[in-house]
């Protein structure tokens, strides 16, 4: 009988996985479209044999599949797609090293960001009448923070399920796709007079430097 993965030998590969912020941004990229590591280095700006490494690194953990070869100047081009979405459950998460962590947020804030930014430059946010923008700041005990946590988690399980009823009408030709992002986002504030002294400090210190 072949052997299984257990639960714990899955996150723990998953966490491997995520261990560096550029395969983070690779999976992210190939969960939108099929893509080369050549194409991939150019729109990430780095160089071909890193981002060749960290693909390969993706598909040995089964994160992306190959799916396209093609011949390019003598040379075989390799076309990935990702096979898991570019986030991580709670448990895998808790797996991840905290040295880890702050590179791993960056590199997905950095695509919530740049998402953003394209589509405010593009004139696409504001479009539609029935687009969501909130920002929410509460004050929350153990049991809030919790329940809050289970709602984004279910939110995101049901936004996964729309894309796939959406897919299968499309499929069907009942009419176009329509490009959108959802971007979830919750996270412990900073006490904001603790955050009102450190600007104060670096102003000062500012000063001081420019003196």
């Amino acid at each position: 009988m072949p052997k299984t993965k257990s639960k714990d030998g899955i996150e723990q590969i998953v966490a491997k996985a995520f261990a560096h912020p550029l395969r983070v941004q690779i999976l992210i990229i190939l969960n939108e479209r099929v893509s080369s590591p050549n194409l991939l280095a150019q729109e990430l700006d780095q160089s071909l044999n890193l981002v060749a490494y960290h693909v390969r690194v993706l598909e040995k953990y089964d994160c992306i599949e190959l799916v396209d070869t093609k011949q390019r100047r003598g040379a075989t081009e390799h076309f990935y797609r990702a096979t898991r979405r570019q986030f991580l459950s709670d448990a895998e998460w808790s797996r991840m090293p905290e040295v880890l962590r702050p590179a791993i947020s960056g590199a997905i804030l950095k695509s919530v960001f740049q998402d953003i930014e394209d589509a405010v430059r593009s004139g696409t946010l504001d479009q539609v009448e029935d687009l969501h923008l909130s920002r929410t700041p509460m004050v929350v005990d153990k049991q809030g923070w919790s329940d809050v946590a289970t709602l984004m988690d279910t939110t995101l399980d049901r936004l996964l399920e729309i894309q796939t009823e959406s897919s299968e009408r499309i499929a069907n030709g009942d009419e176009a796709g329509i490009l959108s992002k959802v971007e979830m986002l919750h996270f412990k504030s900073p006490d904001p007079e603790a955050t009102a002294d450190e600007d104060e400090a670096t102003e000062v210190d500012t000063a001081t430097t420019s003196e």
